[in-house]
């Protein structure tokens, strides 16, 4: 039955992690003099959003994940200056 049942995805505990392991990741990313991206969001704005999900008041995961790879291709492919 494995064998021959369509593909299925699996998830990931993003929630989870961005309120323990990957906090402070996250958070120096998004929040730290040097964000490549900080410029597009209005700082109290993305500190509410912040803490609305690290303290568990809302989730955000998918909001935070896209800014976080954002993020991180602006620092791969952007020249900085």
């Amino acid at each position: 039955q494995i064998l021959e049942r369509p593909k299925v995805g699996f998830r990931v505990p993003v929630n989870q992690w961005f309120r323990t392991s990957m906090r402070e990741y996250l958070l120096d990313h998004l929040t730290a003099a040097d964000s490549r991206t900080r410029h597009y969001y209005r700082p109290e704005r993305l500190r509410n959003i912040l803490d609305e999900h690290i303290n568990g008041r809302q989730n955000h995961e998918k909001l935070l994940w896209c800014m976080l790879s954002l993020e991180l291709w602006q620092r791969a492919f952007q020249p900085s200056g």
